[in-house]
């Protein structure tokens, strides 16, 4: 095996390893929100990671409709809807129609979900900030290469 061979065997393997640690890190972050949840006596919560990021989508955005929402978080117009369902389900959103429109859904949050949507959001920045110095080890030009590979990555997971 050559260099180049041999390179992107161990790009692979560190791949491998990232996706398990992301996927351990998802879980404990799910755990977190739930433990922070209790701690603050609040309602139940959503299930995922997924619906919990639709929530703080509604949350930056209302009134915000399906599509736009799919937009944003690059989900299908199924996936919203069945999230949004679950949402409504577990009051942390409302729908409602602006007056202008209707027939358009919007969704914004309840008094529940803006209490999980705050709470989700203080994480969330603490992690950012935590990335954010990570990268500090970083050059320009190497974090111009990190860009580059997880815009590949990207195309490369959805062309599956």
């Amino acid at each position: 095996m050559d260099y180049p061979d041999s390179i992107k065997a161990l790009i692979y393997e560190q791949l491998l390893h990232f996706s398990h640690l992301h996927e351990q890190r998802m879980e404990l972050e799910l755990k977190e929100i739930k433990n922070m949840v209790q701690l603050r006596q609040l309602k139940s919560i959503p299930g995922n990671l997924s619906t919990i990021h639709v929530l703080d989508c509604i949350g930056r955005y209302e009134p915000i409709n399906h599509s736009a929402i799919a937009e944003k978080l690059k989900l299908s117009k199924a996936s919203i809807t069945k999230i949004s369902k679950k949402l409504l389900e577990l009051d942390l959103i409302r729908r409602t129609q602006l007056n202008d429109n209707r027939k358009e859904v919007y969704f914004r949050l309840t008094l529940h979900g803006k209490q999980m949507y705050d709470l989700h959001r203080d994480l969330h920045e603490e992690e950012e900030q935590r990335f954010m110095r990570f990268l500090d080890d970083y050059s320009g030009s190497e974090l111009q290469t990190i860009f580059k590979f997880f815009q590949g990555m990207s195309r490369y997971i959805d062309e599956r």
